[in-house]
C-alpha cells in the first residue's frame, strides 16, 4: 500500500475512534511543578465525583466554580482542599489533551478547550521522555510544523503552517530571540537556546500580533525556563542530574540542577554541557563532512517573595554553542584543496521581573514588570586552501575569514491583567506595552596570504576588505496591547476582541567600511494596526466550539532595507544594491474555526483555517540597470550594472486542516490508547500562480501506547506517514550548455517507525529509550531538499538510518 492510501486509511480510523492527535500522548498529565528528573506521575485515586456532574471535563468545572465562590467568601480552607480536588482530577486527564493550560494564546490562563486559536504545548516531561534533544525533534510528532536543518549552519528555524524565517516570533521568558540572518551564502539559524532549561514549549499555529506584534505573521514559539519552585516543590534543597545519549550523532547531553530555599529566599542553577560529532546519515559516509560540537549553557535565577502575592525574579543566562566543520574532499568546490570552518553561537542575558498576582483585588490581579538585556554574537571563523590562475599559471593561497553577527537587545515589558462586571457580563482585560531597541552589526574580514610568496592581501575580489553587508543599524519596536475576555451565560460563551498599535523604527549608522562600497544607507519608520476577534462557545460539557479572526505583520529587516553587495570590477557581470526606504510590513489575515471535545475516554480537536498575506518581500530584486564608469581607453565596453532592490511584491494564501486526538481503552487511562495528528495545507504564490515551496506535504502521525497499571514502566510505537509534497511543476534549468541540465528534485513520501520506553526504578530514578527509524528506512525531508538539485547535494541531505537514544535521570 502506498503512502497516500495508508493516509486513507489512518484518517478512516481516526473518523471511527476518535483519533486524532495534537502531541504523542505518555503516561498521565504531569503536575506544573517538579524536577528535571522527576518521574512521571501517573493516574491517582479520583476523588469522588462533584454532585451532579456526570463527565470529567464537567466535574472539573464544577469544582473550579466552587472554588471561585470560596474565594469570595473567603473560607481559605475550602479553597485549599478543593484544589487538591481540582489537580487530582485534572491528572485523571489523558496527557497532551485540551485541558492542558496555555497562557500564550491570549497572555492568560486557559484551557486549550477554551483557547480560540490552536496551539501546541510541550512540557518537560515530554522533553525528556521523547528523548528531545533539539528543536528538530522537539516537533517530531508535531504535523504542520517542522525545523529545517543546514549542513553549514545548523538548525535553521520553525515552519508554521508554511511560513518559516522570520515570519515566525520566538522568545524565550518574553524576550525576542535573534533574527535569521540570510544573505548570499550565509544562512544564520535561530537555534540559540537550551532545552534542558526548558519548563514549557507554547507554539502558537497562526497570526498572533495584536498580543506579539512584529514577527508573528505565521505563529508565535514560546520557551519558558524553569523556576527555582520547579526544582523545589514543596523541598527545600534539590539536586538533579540528567545523561542523555544518541547513537545518531554520538552525542551525550548531561545536565546537573541545583536550588535551594531560605525562608523568601529561593535560588537556581542549571549547567548542561552537550558534545556530539556529525549526524550519520544513511547515504554514502565519503559525503558526510567531519564536525565536532561542543555547547555549554548555564542558567541562574534568584526569586525573592515579598509576600504570597508578589516577588522578584533576578535571572543570568549564558548560551555557547560552537560546531566546527571540516568539508569532505569530495564536497570541496573546483579549485579548493581545504576548508574548515566553526559556528561559534553566544548569547546571555540578564533579566529583572516583578510579579504581583492577587485574585482578591479583581480591579488590578494581575502584573508584571520586566527589564532585559540580551546580548547575541556569532562568529564564522574559517581557513580555506585554494590555488588561482594568475597570468596562466598556478597559485597556490589561503584565506582566513572573520565573520561576526551582532544582535544586542535591551528591552522592557509592562503588562497588567483586572476584572470587572457589566451586568451578567464578565470581563478580564489583559494590557501592556512593550519597548525594544536592537543593535545589528555585520563585520566581515578576509585575509588572503600567497603560499609562495608570503604576500598577504585584503583585496580579494569582489571584495575590499575589511566590509559590512549592512551597515550597523539600531531598531526601536514599540507596541500597545488591550484584550478583553468577554463572557456570557456563566462562561459558556465568550467573545475576546484585541487591538494592538506598533511601531518600527530603524535608524543606520554607516561607517567608512560600509560607505567604500558605494552602497547607501536610509532610515524607516513603519506603523501597523493589528485587530483580532476570537469566539469560544461551549455547547455542552463535553463540546467546544471555537472561531477567530487574527492578523498578523512583519516589519522589514535592517538587511532588506540598507544591504551593501557591491560589484563594479568584474568584466563579465556587474551589480549593485539599492535601498528601499519604502518598504512596508508584511500582514497577514488569519480565519480559524475549530471543534474540540473531551470524554472521559478520548479527547478530539479538528481545526480548518484560511490565512491571507500581502506585501511579501522580495530580497534582492533586479530592479533594472545603469552605465558602468567607462573602462580604459582602447578596451572593450564594461559590462553595465545590474540593479538589485528588495521590494513589496507578493501575495499568497495557506488553507488547510489540522486533527488530533486521543483514545484510552481502559476507564482508570492506563494500559493500551491511541493517539493520532494529522495536517493538511494547500499554499500558493497568487502573485506568479505558483503553488508556495514552504507548504509541507499532508503528514499524520499514529501511536499505540501501553502504561502499566502499576505506574513502573511504558511504551510507545509512532508512525509518521509523510505523502508526496503537492508537484510545485518546478522547470529544468539550462545555466551552462556544455553541462547536463539541472533537474529539481521532489522528495518522496515516506513511512517512519519509532519505538520509545520508559522504566521508573523508583520515585526518583527514571530510564528512557528509544529506537528511531525501527526499519532503517531511507528518506528525505522536504523541507530541507525542496530547492535542490537531483545530485550529491541532495544525497547529503538524506536522514539518519536505525539510531538509538538512552535517557537517565535522577533526582536527590
Amino acid at each position: 500500500m502506498g503512502v497516500v492510501g495508508r493516509l486513507s486509511g489512518l484518517v478512516s480510523l481516526g473518523l471511527s475512534v476518535g483519533v486524532g492527535w495534537g502531541s504523542l500522548a505518555w503516561g498521565q498529565t504531569q503536575p506544573a511543578t517538579g524536577s528535571l528528573s522527576d518521574p512521571p506521575l501517573l493516574a491517582q485515586a479520583t476523588p469522588a465525583p462533584v454532585q451532579g456532574a456526570t463527565t470529567l471535563q464537567e466535574q472539573i468545572r464544577e469544582l473550579e466554580a466552587q472554588i471561585e465562590a470560596a474565594r469570595q467568601r473567603g473560607d481559605e480552607a475550602e479553597v485549599e482542599r478543593l484544589q487538591a480536588d481540582l489537580q487530582v482530577l485534572q491528572q485523571g486527564i489523558p496527557v497532551f489533551n485540551l485541558q492542558q493550560v496555555t497562557v500564550t494564546g491570549t497572555r492568560t490562563e486557559r484551557s486549550l478547550a477554551d483557547s480560540p486559536a490552536s496551539i501546541t504545548v510541550i512540557d518537560r516531561e515530554r522533553l525528556r521522555q521523547e528523548l528531545i534533544q533539539n528543536i528538530q525533534d522537539l516537533v517530531r510528532y508535531e504535523p504542520g510544523i517542522t525545523v529545517r536543518d543546514d549542513l553549514r549552519y545548523g538548525l535553521q528555524d520553525f515552519n508554521i503552517r508554511g511560513l518559516d524565517g522570520n515570519r515566525v516570533l520566538i522568545q524565550v521568558d518574553g524576550i525576542r530571540q535573534p533574527e535569521r540572518f540570510t544573505f548570499g551564502p550565509f544562512n544564520l539559524g535561530r537555534d540559540t537556546f537550551e532545552l534542558e532549561t526548558t519548563r514549557t514549549v507554547e507554539i502558537i499555529r497562526g497570526p498572533a500580533s495584536t498580543l506579539y506584534g512584529s514577527d508573528a505573521l505565521g505563529g508565535v514559539v514560546t520557551f519558558t525556563t524553569l523556576d527555582p519552585a520547579d526544582l523545589l516543590g514543596e523541598r527545600d534543597s534539590h539536586v538533579g542530574i540528567s545523561s542523555q545519549y544518541s547513537s545518531r550523532n554520538q552525542g551525550f547531553v548531561n545536565t546537573v540542577s541545583l536550588a535551594g530555599r531560605q525562608d523568601n529566599l529561593e535560588a537556581m542553577l542549571i549547567y548542561t554541557r552537550r558534545d556530539g560529532r556529525e549526524t550519520n546519515i544513511k547515504a554514502d559516509p565519503s559525503l558526510v563532512n567531519p564536525q565536532t560540537e561542543i555547547g555549554d549553557n548555564v542558567l541562574a535565577k534568584l526569586v525573592y517573595r515579598f509576600d504570597e502575592y508578589s516577588s522578584l525574579n533576578l535571572t543570568g543566562e549564558y548560551f555557547n554553542r560552537r560546531t566546527t566543520s571540516t568539508t569532505a574532499p569530495r564536497n570541496l568546490d573546483t579549485g579548493i584543496s581545504f576548508f574548515e570552518e566553526t559556528i561559534d553561537i553566544e548569547r546571555t542575558r540578564l533579566s529583572l521581573e516583578y510579579r504581583y498576582a492577587n485574585p482578591d483585588t479583581p480591579a488590578f490581579e494581575l502584573a508584571t514588570a520586566q527589564i532585559y538585556y540580551q546580548p547575541a554574537r556569532t562568529q564564522e571563523p574559517s581557513v580555506e586552501n585554494r590555488t588561482l590562475t594568475v597570468q596562466g599559471q598556478p597559485v597556490p593561497v589561503r584565506r582566513d575569514t572573520f565573520n561576526e553577527l551582532i544582535s544586542n537587545i535591551l528591552g522592557v515589558n509592562l503588562q497588567a491583567q483586572s476584572r470587572f462586571q457589566t451586568g451578567d457580563i464578565s470581563h478580564r482585560l489583559v494590557y501592556g506595552v512593550d519597548l525594544s531597541t536592537t543593535r545589528n552589526e555585520r563585520p566581515r574580514n578576509r585575509f588572503q596570504t600567497n603560499l609562495q610568496t608570503g604576500a598577504v592581501t585584503q583585496n580579494i575580489p569582489p571584495d575590499n576588505f575589511p566590509t559590512k553587508d549592512f551597515p550597523d543599524s539600531d531598531t526601536v519596536r514599540f507596541g500597545l496591547y488591550l484584550q478583553d475576555e468577554i463572557e456570557f451565560n456563566g462562561g459558556n460563551f465568550t467573545l475576546i476582541p484585541g487591538i494592538r498599535y506598533d511601531t518600527y523604527n530603524l535608524t543606520p549608522s554607516p561607517d567608512e567600511t560600509f560607505l567604500k562600497s558605494g552602497a547607501e544607507a536610509v532610515s524607516l519608520f513603519a506603523d501597523a494596526i493589528s485587530p483580532k476577534l476570537g469566539l469560544v462557545w461551549r455547547i455542552n460539557p463535553n463540546l467546544t466550539f471555537t472561531a477567530q479572526y487574527n492578523t498578523g505583520f512583519r516589519a522589514p529587516q535592517y538587511n532588506e532595507i540598507n544591504s551593501g553587495f557591491t560589484n563594479l570590477t568584474s568584466p563579465f557581470f556587474r551589480y549593485r544594491t539599492l535601498s528601499n526606504p519604502d518598504l512596508r510590513p508584511e500582514t497577514s489575515q488569519g480565519f480559524e474555526v475549530g471543534l474540540r471535545g473531551i470524554y472521559p475516554q478520548a479527547s478530539f480537536s479538528l481545526a480548518a483555517y484560511y490565512n491571507d498575506y500581502n506585501d511579501f518581500i522580495e530580497a534582492f530584486r533586479e530592479v533594472g540597470s545603469e552605465p558602468s564608469p567607462p573602462g580604459p581607453p582602447g578596451g572593450p565596453p564594461p559590462p553595465p550594472v545590474t540593479l538589485f532592490q528588495s521590494q513589496n511584491v507578493s501575495r499568497a494564501r495557506i488553507y488547510g486542516v489540522e486533527a488530533t486526538g486521543q483514545y484510552f481503552f481502559s476507564p482508570d487511562l492506563t494500559g493500551w490508547s491511541l493517539n493520532g495528528s494529522l495536517a493538511w495545507a494547500v499554499g500558493d504564490n497568487l502573485t506568479e500562480n505558483k503553488p508556495l515551496l514552504s507548504i509541507e506535504p499532508l503528514t499524520a502521525v499514529l501511536g499505540l501506547n501501553y502504561d502499566d497499571p502499576s505506574q513502573v514502566w511504558g511504551a510507545r510505537l509512532i508512525a509518521t506517514l509523510v505523502a508526496d509534497p503537492r508537484d510545485p511543476q518546478r522547470e529544468v534549468v539550462q545555466t551552462n550548455p556544455n553541462a547536463p541540465p539541472q533537474i529539481p528534485f521532489l522528495a518522496s513520501g515516506y513511512s517512519v517507525v519509532d519505538l520509545l520506553a520508559y522504566y521508573n526504578l523508583d520515585d526518583n530514578w527514571q530510564l528512557n529509550f528509544g529506537v528511531y527509524n525501527l526499519f532503517d528506512e531511507k528518506y528525505f525531508l522536504y523541507s530541507e531538499t525542496r530547492n535542490l538539485f537531483v545530485g550529491p547535494a541532495v544525497e547529503r541531505r538524506a536522514q539518519p538510518g536505525r539510531n538509538v537514544a538512552l535517557n537517565f535521570s535522577a533526582r536527590f
